[in-house]
C-alpha cells in the first residue's frame, strides 16, 4: 500500500467480532456507519416500491424448504423430508430464498406467491419449511403483499404456537429490508439508511461450484453502488477506467482472501484490488492488506477516493423506463444520457440473455423484441461508463 499517494491513502479497518456475529456498513467516505449483531433475525422483507423479495438468515444457518406436498396448512407432513435448501442469491439484492421457486411457465409467479395484474396484490400460494438456528422447525406462510403490507403466518409443525404478523413497507424510512424474528415474534429496524453505506462486510451463503453452497465472508455491495474489479495487476498500477461496472452485488465477494493451510492464517490477493463508485458518484480504489478470520473477524483495508463525480462531470442518467411492462411481443426501453450505453437484459437466474451497445446519446429509445423470450421475470441493465440503472420486466 505504500505505492498509492500519501496525501490520499486511508488505512482502515472493521470488525464483525469472534464468529462473525457482527456485519458492518460501510461508507466509503463517512467510514464504518454502523456495526450490528447478525444473528437477531430470521427474515428480510424487501422495502423498495415494487419490491416483494425474501431473504432468510443464512448467517445464523437458517434453512428453508419450499413444502412439496400441496398447500394443506392445517395437515402439513414432513415425513421422510429429502428436499433441496433454498438459498438468497448472492448476485442481487432482489432475489432472496423464498424467490426461488418460481414457476417458469407463468411470468407472475415471483416465487412465494403469484402477482394479480388487475389488483395489483401478490397472493401466497406455497407454505415454506423452516429451520431456525436453534435446530426446530416452522411451518412458514407469506399470505400476500398487498398495498405495502405484508402478511404472514408460522407455527410449529403440529400447528401449535400460531402467529400471523405483518410487516409494513411505509413504517420503514430509506431502507432495503425490514427483518423479523420468528423466535422473538418482533418486526427489527436494524439497518443504516441506505444512501449512508456503500458496502457491507458480512458473512453469507455464495455457490462455490454448481450445487454447492458454502457459508463465507465478505462485501456485498448496496444498490446505488458500482464495482469494478482490477485482477491480475498490481494495485498501485490500476485505473479504474480499464475496467467495466459489474452489475452483481457481489464483485468483491469473498475471494481477495485465502487460507493457508501452513500457516493457519489468510492470504491476501497481491494482484487484486476494487474501485468503488459510491452513492455520490466518486470513485475509490480499496486494497484488502490484512484479514484475521473468525478469532476477531477483523478486516484491514487501504482506501483512496481517485475521482470526484464533480470534477469527472459525470452525468447521471435523469430517467430511465421500460413500457409495456408486463410486455408480450416487445419492449421499449426509454432513458437519457450525455454517455454511450450498454443494455443487457438477464434473466432470472442472472443469465444475460441479450446485450446491445448504443453510442446514441440523448434521449435514446430502444425496442428489444421478445420473440425468443420465454415466459418469466427479467432484469433490464442500462449501464454507462459510469453507473448502473436496473428494472425488472415481466414476460408473458
Amino acid at each position: 500500500v505504500t505505492s498509492f499517494s500519501q496525501a490520499q491513502l486511508v488505512e482502515d479497518s472493521i470488525q464483525m467480532l469472534p464468529g462473525y456475529t457482527n456485519e458492518s456498513y460501510y461508507s466509503m467516505s463517512a467510514g464504518e456507519e454502523e456495526n450490528i449483531s447478525n444473528t437477531t433475525w430470521d427474515l428480510a422483507f424487501d422495502l423498495t416500491g415494487f419490491g416483494a423479495s425474501i431473504r432468510t438468515n443464512e448467517h445464523t444457518g437458517t434453512k428453508v424448504y419450499v413444502y412439496e406436498n400441496g398447500t394443506d396448512w392445517n395437515n402439513v407432513d414432513t415425513t421422510g423430508m429429502n428436499w433441496n435448501t433454498l438459498h438468497n442469491s448472492e448476485t442481487t439484492w432482489a432475489i432472496g430464498a423464498l424467490d426461488q421457486t418460481t414457476d417458469p411457465a407463468n411470468p407472475f409467479d415471483i416465487g412465494w406467491g403469484v402477482y394479480n395484474q388487475v389488483t395489483h396484490q401478490i397472493l401466497g400460494d406455497s407454505i415454506h419449511i423452516i429451520q431456525l438456528a436453534t435446530g426446530e422447525y416452522r411451518k412458514l406462510m407469506i399470505e400476500s403483499l398487498i398495498g405495502g403490507v405484508y402478511t404472514f403466518k408460522h407455527a410449529l409443525l403440529n400447528g401449535t404456537n400460531e402467529i400471523t404478523a405483518t410487516v409494513t413497507k411505509n413504517n420503514f424510512t430509506a431502507k432495503n429490508f425490514a427483518y423479523y424474528s420468528i423466535t422473538n415474534n418482533a418486526v427489527i429496524d436494524r439497518e443504516p439508511a441506505n444512501t449512508d453505506w456503500d458496502i457491507v462486510f458480512t458473512k453469507y451463503v455464495a455457490e462455490l461450484s454448481p450445487g454447492v453452497y458454502y457459508g463465507v465472508t465478505g462485501v456485498l455491495s448496496n444498490k446505488g453502488t458500482y464495482i469494478r474489479e482490477a485482477n491480475g495487476i498490481n494495485p498501485a498500477s490500476a485505473v479504474y477506467t480499464d475496467y467495466n461496472i459489474d452489475s452483481v452485488i457481489n464483485v468483491i465477494g469473498w475471494d481477495w482472501k485465502s487460507f493457508n493451510s501452513t500457516t493457519f492464517q489468510y492470504d491476501i490477493a497481491s494482484d487484486l484490488s476494487y474501485f468503488v463508485q459510491d452513492q455520490s458518484g466518486d470513485i475509490w480504489h480499496i486494497v484488502f492488506t490484512r484479514f484475521d478470520g473468525s478469532s476477531t473477524g477483523k478486516v484491514v483495508f487501504a482506501k483512496e477516493r481517485v475521482s470526484l463525480a464533480n470534477l469527472d462531470g459525470i452525468e447521471q442518467t435523469s430517467s430511465l423506463a421500460i413500457y409495456p411492462n408486463p410486455a408480450t411481443d416487445h419492449v421499449s426501453v426509454i432513458y437519457n444520457s450525455s454517455e454511450s450505453t450498454i443494455i443487457s437484459v438477464l434473466d432470472i437466474t442472472g443469465k444475460q440473455v441479450y446485450t446491445e451497445n448504443i453510442d446514441e446519446q440523448g434521449f435514446v429509445v430502444r425496442s428489444i423484441s421478445l420473440q425468443d423470450f420465454t415466459q418469466g421475470t427479467y432484469f433490464i441493465h442500462i449501464s454507462t461508463p459510469s453507473e448502473l440503472f436496473t428494472e425488472k420486466l415481466i414476460v408473458h
